[in-house]
């Protein structure tokens, strides 16, 4: 069948006497038809006619659709409204809503899927002529409960549509087959049909003549068969065999039939274009047809309307919001840049995945950068707070112009210049409104929330396939491929989970009928013959056919299909996708490696601005560049949303809870001479009042029952804090959240000591508060895990140190110092610590030591040293990986 005058030729040869006749030809499929037709006329101009008569070639459904509205017309059927699906998703969304009031017992999880699936069925039985009413069919419903609760979901549906006087082309059909007399005509010929319902078969009986099954093919090509190591190396193959083509033999044709659209088409629409060269400038430029588009919610215009909308329903998701601040498609994007990293870090602070809309609209008119406060965002989001529809109720027509005005309020779709693409879906999006607006007598007046879930339902509906050039480049699915004729035809994803696919018969209809009546996937069976009759028709409807398959998906192994049973299978070479043109380059770079690890030196007012207290040294110790990127570079990591409170702001309710408690107790003799009653009252007076002193968001966002936990928790581990240091020598609490300030290489410390005990003897203690589990070695060696001791003990200089480990089960001292009387706090200094540093004897050579390393860490900072060289542990949370891309250099070492 070759094509080497028009790359969307269809070889007409056996099927012209029967088109000259005047006879009709169904196709399974539009595109199926389109071809012929284009075909046709290009045969008659190429035989020089300056006119000829239409070729009488349709899909089935439209045959049949078009004799039942001659039908109608004729007064020989009563009328029908043909519903869409879209519409017949809704009526059975509103019935089985309507069900589980009155009848109750069960629970739907998916909603819409139910919908779904009940839709399916119905449309099965009137396509296998199954009568309900039949008393032995209705029996095989009522042996399942979910097919029993199906047949009544069934009835109410037929009178709703009683009702509405509607249906689908199935019920038009079925209406058309109870009508005696009706006169046959047309001679109709059924073009690489493999399976045609019972319904349209007996309406064909009715309607046509005579009717016969028919084939475009002309071959039977054996199939070369490749296996991939995995399904990256198959896309890349498959691009590159679909360029060569083209570029060898730009007239012929070449066919690409993925097996899982979906899920295929973004790697292979991003390996055609890097084939072909349109990733940048000639992005438009792409010589393939794309047979299936997205569904319009996926097209980013549309998808981004769609957010901004939600954005009104009361919250918003974080990343939701991260996608509009960098949106092109709405002027509440023109951020200033300083501005929108405040306001992201400030979000990111919350710790919250959905954002309330109201304190999202605070935020981004508060957010301040040099004296000018309020973005571009903030102003979109209270101009459309001001249109006061949270809790408005609407019917869909009236929703259509308060969405109008919502993104009008975002400035969508933008000033920048919309490509011919987004023209289109922008016109789509119109369209879609007015079917939206047409839900009026099916849901009457609904919220916004709900409103906008049926427009986002409409727009899953709704395919955007923009009208781009015919192409010899092909890329369609199973069954768009059905039928066709191409010079090459190659099969992606053969593998045997797919090819046959697996069996998927519906939950409404019990599975004896199913397979009696042989619904559509009702068995493993007719999958594996409907695979079969496919194979079939791509062997014959090509000169040369490949088919491929990964050995690997996942991680997972995969096997071919059985279908390929008694065919070679060629193992691809591992290199075989790689271009011949990249790997000699490769092999001939020069490459020259400089290792950069400092920075510009600190000095003069930066110096005097850099912040961040013992942190800027803990960093430095963990990793030189860590410091540098975060105190100097100013680099910080948004948070991981959390649910509840994050470890942070459960640290800082215990030091607060302490900070109170201490407070008022002050010192051991208080302490001992509590009572357990009054002990647990101070306890639950002390939590109760951090947790009243957080900000006002904290609390929303954490929820009462979170902080009510958490209160509990916080009374619990002060009791078992304080039953520990009632075990301890006298002692006073003389400061608590002490600030000082030092200097450590021309670097200003601020410090904040969280609390210092005087001890029986006159020996002071600093205490820092820590929650996780701690240990002496932190505070050891050139590079300390935790400085922050070492710093509080010589800038204050106290006799000991200690952290106090605050932990459930696990409370404890853990510390060191001329000092005794503290469980936990060791006096022979150079015993304790010998096992990591030895040389150091007692505590003024260990707050000596502190001071030369915390010295040379402050100095390395202020030099600029910045080498990526973490301590063991030190990037497992810290957020910086893309920037000192530190994985890289640990696969090069």
């Amino acid at each position: 069948m070759p094509q080497t005058e028009n790359a969307v030729a269809y070889d007409l040869t056996p099927l012209y006497p029967i088109l000259e006749q005047g006879r009709v030809i169904l196709t399974p499929n539009l595109r199926l038809g389109r071809k012929l037709r284009e075909a046709w006329n290009v045969r008659q101009a190429q035989a020089g006619l300056q006119s000829w008569p239409s070729v009488r070639v349709y899909s089935i459904e439209a045959y049949l659709e078009k004799r039942w509205r001659q039908a109608v017309a004729l007064g020989q059927v009563a009328p029908r409204r043909l519903l869409s699906s879209l519409h017949m998703r809704e009526l059975w969304q509103r019935v089985i809503k309507e069900d589980q009031a009155a009848n109750g017992g069960y629970h739907l999880l998916q909603l819409d899927s139910a919908a779904a699936l009940a839709q399916q069925a119905r449309e099965n039985l009137l396509r296998a002529r199954i009568d309900i009413s039949e008393r032995g069919i209705r029996s095989q419903f009522q042996l399942d409960p979910d097919c029993a609760c199906y047949l009544r979901w069934l009835e109410r549906m037929e009178a709703v549509l009683a009702d509405l006087a509607a249906g689908t082309l199935s019920d038009a059909l079925t209406d058309l087959l109870g009508v005696a007399g009706l006169e046959p005509c047309d001679e109709v010929r059924l073009l690489d049909f493999d399976d045609i319902p019972r319904l349209f078969v007996d309406s064909l009986d009715q309607l046509a003549a005579s009717h016969a099954p028919i084939s475009g093919a002309q071959g039977d090509v054996l199939p070369q068969v490749i296996a991939f190591d995995d399904k990256r190396s198959e896309i890349d193959a498959v691009a590159a065999a679909a360029a060569r083509h083209y570029r060898e033999t730009p007239a012929l044709t070449f066919g690409i039939v993925l097996s899982d659209m979906h899920g295929d088409r973004a790697a292979l629409e991003y390996a055609l274009r890097r084939e072909f060269d349109c990733l940048g400038a000639n992005y438009t430029s792409l010589p393939v047809n794309f047979s299936t588009g997205i569904s319009l919610d996926r097209a980013p215009v549309v998808r981004d309307a769609l957010a901004m909308l939600e954005v009104q329903t009361g919250e918003v998701e974080l990343d939701v919001l991260l996608m509009l601040l960098g949106s092109r498609f709405t002027m509440a994007s023109d951020l200033d840049e300083d501005k929108l990293v405040q306001l992201v870090k400030r979000l990111s602070q919350d710790g919250a995945a959905s954002i309330d809309t109201g304190r999202l609209r605070y935020l981004a008119q508060q957010v301040e950068v040099a004296g000018e406060s309020g973005t571009a965002l903030g102003a979109a989001l209270r101009k459309a707070d001001e249109l006061r529809l949270l809790h408005a109720q609407q019917t869909p027509a009236a929703w259509v112009a308060s969405i109008g005005a919502i993104l009008e309020c975002w400035q969508w779709p933008g000033s920048g210049p919309l490509d011919s693409i987004e023209h289109q879906q922008v016109t789509r999006w119109f369209e879609v409104l007015d079917t939206f607006a047409g839900f009026d007598e099916h849901s009457g007046e609904i919220t916004l929330a709900s409103a906008l879930a049926l427009l986002r339902r409409c727009c899953q509906d709704q395919v955007s396939q923009p009208q781009t050039a015919d192409s010899s480049i092909q890329v369609l699915g199973p069954l768009e491929g059905a039928g066709l004729q191409f010079d090459a035809l190659w099969l992606s994803g053969f593998q045997g989970n797919r090819w046959p696919a697996p069996a998927r018969p519906n939950p409404f209809i019990p599975t004896a009928l199913q397979r009696a009546s042989d619904m559509p996937h009702c068995s493993p069976e007719r999958e594996w013959e409907y695979a079969v009759g496919l194979l079939s028709q791509y062997r014959g409807a090509c000169n040369s056919l490949f088919i491929s398959y990964a050995l690997e998906i996942d991680g997972v192994s995969e096997l071919p299909s059985a279908l390929l049973e008694g065919f070679d299978i060629t193992a691809a070479s591992s290199t075989a996708t790689i271009p011949e043109e990249w790997r000699r380059r490769q092999a001939d770079a020069n490459r020259e490696t400089v290792v950069d690890s400092a920075a510009p030196p600190a000095a003069g007012p930066e110096l005097e601005t850099i912040s961040g207290g013992s942190s800027i040294l803990q960093n430095q110790a963990a990793c030189p560049f860590k410091a540098f990127a975060r105190h100097r570079l100013h680099l910080e990591p948004l948070g991981d949303p959390v649910v509840g409170l994050s470890a942070s702001e459960r640290g800082n309710l215990l030091h607060g809870a302490l900070f109170i408690l201490w407070g008022e107790i002050e010192n051991s003799d208080t302490l001992v001479a509590m009572p357990e009653p009054e002990r647990r009252l101070a306890a639950r007076r002390a939590a109760a009042t951090a947790v009243a002193e957080m900000s006002q968001a904290q609390r929303q966002i954490a929820g009462a029952a979170c902080l009510d936990i958490e209160q509990q928790r916080l009374e619990n581990l002060m009791l078992e804090w304080l039953a520990l240091e009632s075990q301890r020598d006298p002692f006073a609490v003389t400061e608590r959240e002490a600030s000082l300030e030092m200097e450590l290489a021309g670097i200003p410390f601020r410090l904040r000591v969280d609390r210092i005990d005087t001890l029986a003897g006159g020996e002071r203690l600093v205490i820092d508060y820590k929650s996780g589990r701690n240990g002496l070695a932190d505070w050891l060696g050139e590079r300390m895990r935790q400085p922050q001791l070492p710093l509080y003990g010589i800038a204050t200089g106290v006799d000991a140190a200690s952290f106090a480990q605050v932990r459930a089960r696990e409370s404890k001292f853990v510390g060191l110092g001329a000092a005794t009387g503290v469980p936990g706090i060791k006096d022979d200094v150079g015993a304790a610590i010998k096992r990591w540093e030895e040389g150091i004897d007692d505590w003024p050579a260990l707050v000596d030591s502190w001071r030369q390393n915390l010295t040379a860490l402050a100095e390395a900072f202020v030099a600029g040293e910045a080498t990526v060289d973490p301590l063991a542990n030190a990037c497992n949370y810290c957020g910086l990986e893309a920037v000192c891309r530190v994985q890289i250099q640990e696969a090069q070492a």
